[in-house]
């Protein structure tokens, strides 16, 4: 009840969140920049990082996804919603960033990212990149991941697609060809796009209406990992672990044919959510949303094998994960 509830006030408060924007009539929130110790005017792979912390933290988990981004040879352009950045931050993203924006908190991610592509001249990148720091990883080399994502065959990657509403790529991580960089759908999505402070209202709006915006300028959009194939192998997975017997079903069995029976009549699911340790463990998915963790919001069960499934994968530091979570979960066992 307290879920239906608190999704009933999201939706009724979302177009309040809209008509609020119009007050909002700035061409661009930025506060402040700092230069970054890479060259970031001459760079043709960019991306831009979406960041916001309250106590203006950038954690450890963050700076080694900046680090892999470098690595995969893009220049990120950090932006930063929070209400301050201090020096000790500074200092560390600066080696790893071309410039480091800080902003007013409008228009969440999507407003970063506006914000962010105003400064840049997409038209001339051979590729872009939007991120935001709602995920943790990359649990493996992000260089090889991205080498997956071929601009030849789609000219928009996600990691993942959702069909929850609509089709559409998930935006925690949107890769941009040079076709839809230099693309009229492209620069009208971001020149029309408001600062609306509902997150309920970018979702539907600006996640869901970016990929449809390409889609109809006739952009093809494909996601690295697609809900068919991660729903459809899920389901055989636990046919056959729960014929075995598997303990990873002990104690799930209900939770597990809810799942098996609303993938068969296609109810669409967030994989990234319901599907999280199968993408990891089995599709090779190199990121965990932080909100599976920090807050469950559908009680997906079996979070407590977290660390060990992200450990199988390969190398990466799972205490990373654990000092965000000691610092920023409350009234919660992860």
């Amino acid at each position: 009840m307290k879920r239906f509830l608190a999704r009933t006030a999201c939706n009724a408060l979302a177009p309040i969140g809209f008509l609020t924007s119009f007050t909002r009539c700035r061409q661009s929130y930025v506060r402040q920049r700092w230069p970054g110790a890479l060259d970031l005017d001459t760079a043709s792979r960019v991306a831009v990082f979406a960041h916001f912390d309250r106590q203006g933290v950038v954690d450890e988990f963050i700076l080694h996804y900046l680090a892999a981004i470098a690595h995969a040879g893009f220049t990120t352009l950090f932006v930063s919603n929070a209400p301050r950045l201090g020096s000790e931050s500074l200092s560390r993203l600066t080696p790893l960033c071309g410039a480091i924006l800080r902003r007013a908190n409008v228009g969440l991610d999507f407003g970063a990212f506006k914000d962010g592509i105003a400064t840049l001249q997409p038209e001339r990148l051979e590729a872009l990149l939007l991120v935001n720091d709602s995920v943790y990883g990359p649990f493996r080399d992000l260089a090889d991941v991205i080498s997956g994502m071929n601009l030849l065959e789609a000219d928009v990657w996600g990691i993942t697609d959702s069909w929850e509403h609509h089709f559409h790529l998930q935006s925690y991580f949107l890769l941009f060809g040079h076709r839809a960089l230099i693309s009229e759908a492209f620069s009208r999505f971001w020149s029309r796009l408001r600062y609306v402070q509902s997150k309920t209202w970018v979702i539907k709006q600006y996640e869901i209406g970016l990929t449809r915006a390409l889609l109809r300028a006739g952009l093809r959009c494909r996601a690295l990992f697609p809900y068919r194939v991660a729903a459809t192998t899920v389901v055989e997975a636990m046919r056959h672990e729960n014929t075995g017997g598997s303990p990873v079903l002990a104690g799930h069995q209900r939770f597990a044919a809810a799942l098996v029976a609303a993938v068969e009549e296609g109810v669409p699911l967030n994989s990234m959510h319901y599907f999280w340790d199968h993408l990891i463990s089995r599709m090779g998915c190199p990121f965990l949303k932080r909100e599976l963790l920090c807050k469950n919001p559908a009680r997906i069960p079996g979070l407590v094998r977290w660390q060990e499934v992200i450990k199988v994968t390969g190398k990466y530091d799972t205490d990373l994960i654990v000092r965000h979570l000691e610092r920023s979960v409350r009234n919660r066992g992860v």
